[in-house]
């Protein structure tokens, strides 16, 4: 779990990162972004990763960091789901941590 508190200080979240595990794979993402907000205020309150691991295209903090650069998009108000600002951080991530494959062309869809 180091490595989710280096890269949440890297990204500069701010908000509570609530992230779960689950050992099945899934058919259709090997990772999912789901922000939280109030119903109340509409104010963002955290934000919900799951990881599923199994046999999947990339390793754990790969999927970890892709998933945390979704949460930077959603403080940061980007509506992009893998656009500039994502491979942006990506690269950054990759160069700074040595974590392949963040973000893989053709799979992660614009």
């Amino acid at each position: 779990m180091q490595n989710l508190h280096t890269f949440i200080k890297f990204l500069g979240i701010k908000k509570p990162v609530v992230v779960r595990i689950n050992t099945r794979n899934n058919k259709h993402f090997d990772g999912l972004y789901i922000p939280r907000y109030s119903s109340k205020t509409a104010k963002l309150l955290e934000h919900k990763i799951t990881i599923h691991v199994g046999d999947n295209a990339r390793g754990f903090d790969a999927l970890l960091a892709h998933e945390l650069i979704h949460a930077w998009q959603e403080e940061h108000g980007k509506t992009e789901i893998h656009g500039r600002h994502f491979k942006r951080l990506a690269k950054a991530m990759a160069e700074s941590f040595g974590i392949e494959e963040i973000y893989l062309k053709g799979v992660d869809k614009n």
